[in-house]
């Protein structure tokens, strides 16, 4: 495909993902405003593709059979890669996939991690948690630095990595809303390890145990957030600067997190838009002098 301009329904397809992007006022996406206008476009693709998907097993307004919905937005995925999208989200990611040469199998792993999280299946270890992140999180990182291009093939493991640290952060701010609704995800055998009963993950103020429990998973947050840092390659340390911005945003929540003692139910922690703004641009600017 060439990279002329898209045409009128592209532009209005990617319209209404900058609008999905823009109402769900997620952390995620406010870094976006970095990129040149094509990749902050495919970015936005992406973004809406994915909340989409998310909200088929999470939307309590969705009705009707939810795993039937998750085959049609799967049928959506192949038509996007095959011209023949008929939803605006479909239409968008099509052009974006053409013009950043995303993965497929990339998109599939996602649904995976979404189709877990619709048939609400156990995890048992941290390395079945490992695979979810890498699935919902991990997934949508490698698909970033694929439009924001790369030289060294090691920004996929830094991606990889990234999102890992990301997702453990966003299931640590969650655990009492996550439990509320019947969803655990941390590991079983570290909640046996640390005598926590899952009754206790919806409870405020957080129980010591579990306390305890959530600040080792903290650690392990920040061994990957660590890690993503080291395997940045320098050669491609300029072209990340919106994703280690994302990364700013969700270690500055971890932080506060644990600071404020993991906090559950109506004191659950969140960073302001303007907070998450300024965090990004200083890791910008920052990157700017370096």
């Amino acid at each position: 495909m060439s990279l002329e301009q898209p045409s009128g329904e592209v532009l209005r397809a990617y319209a209404h993902c900058r609008g999905v992007t823009e109402a769900s006022q997620s952390s995620f996406a406010a870094a976006f405003w970095m990129f040149p206008k094509a990749k902050r476009r495919a970015l936005h693709a992406i973004y809406a593709f994915c909340r989409l998907a998310d909200d088929i097993a999470d939307d309590p307004a969705i009705r009707g059979n939810r795993g039937l919905l998750l085959e049609r937005w799967r049928e959506e995925l192949a038509a996007a890669y095959e011209g023949k999208a008929v939803h605006p989200v479909g239409v968008a990611l099509g052009d974006a996939v053409a013009r950043f040469a995303l993965p497929r199998k990339t998109f599939e792993d996602l649904l995976l991690g979404v189709e877990s999280d619709l048939r609400r299946l156990p995890i048992e270890t941290f390395d079945d948690l490992y695979r979810y992140c890498y699935r919902v999180a991990s997934t949508v990182g490698l698909l970033i630095v694929r439009v924001l291009g790369y030289e060294n093939p090691r920004t996929l493991d830094y991606a990889e990595a990234m999102g890992v640290a990301v997702q453990l952060t966003n299931v640590l701010r969650d655990v009492g809303e996550d439990a509320a609704s019947g969803r655990v995800y941390l590991a079983r055998e570290d909640l046996k390890r640390f005598g926590v009963c899952e009754e206790a993950l919806s409870l405020d103020p957080v129980p010591d145990e579990l306390r305890l429990l959530l600040a080792c998973y903290a650690e392990r947050a920040r061994i990957f957030y660590e890690r993503a840092a080291s395997l940045r390659p320098p050669e491609d340390r300029a072209r990340l600067r919106p994703a280690d911005a994302m990364g700013a945003i969700y270690h500055t929540l971890l932080d506060r997190l644990q600071a404020q003692r993991f906090p559950q139910g109506e004191r659950r922690v969140s960073l302001s838009n303007s907070r998450r703004l300024a965090i990004a641009a200083s890791v910008w600017l920052r990157g700017a002098r370096a």
